[in-house]
Order: structure tokens, then sequence, then C-alpha cells
């Protein structure tokens, strides 16, 4: 995972970071409070978003729950990781800061599926791109990584609402700690996501599938 992550860093480096989010799928649903990160019914990693793979992870596209496609994570873990999925967000101007719920659709094999990791990465205060720490762990430098753990312990699909709030910043080298995910003061506002799995054993294997990945403003907070 290392390797994988400084490659992005060196990426993102390079570029503004409004330059690399690729294009969302469309979304008749947009105006009333939904974001679509992916629903996969291009069935191209091309198409749509551009999403990578990282270190004992696999994909392919399969049937989705009620759709055409789902994104199928499947992979060998070592000392419980396996790896995951990740793609970039930031647009110009991209400001996100109306949604407070995280949500998708999960396909579990039963109690021991394993467990998922939401990595979302929101530039700070004069930092529009993502840079990571060699010399620790490849913590990255100067945003904020927003993470929420659940557990997959369930047989067949299952949708998942998590509320913003319940994310927690868990990068040591934060500058911020807020959620606010819009370009101002030279910030990128949300620039990544990662989707980050590990088995249900120390030597176990994942086969789930991922569908409708969203963030969503609540009903509350529309009225």
């Amino acid at each position: 995972m290392k390797r994988s992550l400084a490659i992005l860093a060196v990426l993102l480096a390079v570029f503004p970071a409004y330059c690399q989010g690729s294009l969302p799928p469309k979304s008749p649903d947009a105006s009333i409070g939904k974001f679509v990160i992916d629903n996969f019914e291009s069935g191209d990693f091309k198409k749509g978003r551009d999403w990578w793979t990282f270190d004992r992870a696999t994909t392919k596209f399969i049937a989705g729950n009620n759709s055409r496609y789902a994104l199928e994570l499947k992979g060998d873990a070592h000392d419980w990781y396996v790896g995951g999925v990740g793609t970039y967000l930031a647009q110009k101007g991209q400001d996100l800061s109306r949604y407070d719920l995280f949500e998708m659709d999960v396909y579990g094999t039963g109690p021991d599926s394993g467990s998922l990791k939401i990595e979302m990465y929101q530039g700070t205060k004069g930092k529009g791109v993502l840079y990571e720490n060699p010399k620790k762990g490849y913590d990255p430098k100067y945003v904020d990584r927003f993470v929420y753990n659940m557990k997959v312990d369930w047989k067949g699909w299952k949708h998942i609402s998590a509320p913003i709030m319940e994310f927690v910043n868990d990068n040591p080298e934060a500058r911020d700690t807020v959620w606010n995910p819009k370009p101002v003061n030279g910030s990128g506002g949300l620039l990544q996501i990662q989707i980050v799995a590990a088995a249900g054993s120390r030597s176990g294997r994942i086969a789930m599938a991922l569908d409708n990945v969203e963030l969503k403003e609540s009903e509350h907070k529309r009225k």
C-alpha cells in the first residue's frame, strides 16, 4: 500500500488538485441533495470515475443491487489487511459541504465477511494537493483524513448510511480537523476517497461488492 500511495502523492504534487478528479456519473437526483460518487453503471473503470486498486485487492464488475453493475472487491489477507480501491473527487470550485451523510450498498457473504474503512481526504487552508510523509507511515501531510469503520457481518446486500459527524480525523499530520469540503483559502476541498478492506480472520479472504456510493443531504438538513 505504501508504494501505491507514494505514486499517488507524486501525481498529486505535479498537477493542481482540481485537475485530478474525474467526472462523476450524471445524477438526476443531484438537485435534491445527492452527490453520486459512483454507481458503476458505466461498467468501465475509465468512464465516469477513474478508480485505482491497491495491494492485494482485485476488482471486477458484477450484477448490482437492482442495477446493471456493482463493483466486486476480493482479495487474500496478510495479517488481516487486504487492500482496496480509491478515486479522485476534487474539481475546481466544487463545494460538497451541504452533504452530511455517506451512503453506499455493500454485499456481504456472512458473519465473517470482514470490514471496510472509508477514508475521505480533505484539503486544508493553503493545501490543495495531497502529499504523504514516508517517515510516518505515509500519512498524508497537511490534509484531513476522515475515516469511518464498519464491520460487514451480513449476507446479501445492505444499504449503509453513515453520518459525516461520525467520521473521525485520524491523521496526525492534519492542520484542521473540521469537516469543510469546499475550496476556500487555497484548499482543494474534498480531494479523494479510499475504501479499504480487511478480512474476518488474520489470513482470510474477502469477497464483497459495492454499489451506489454517494454523499447525501439528510432530510432534516434539507428542511
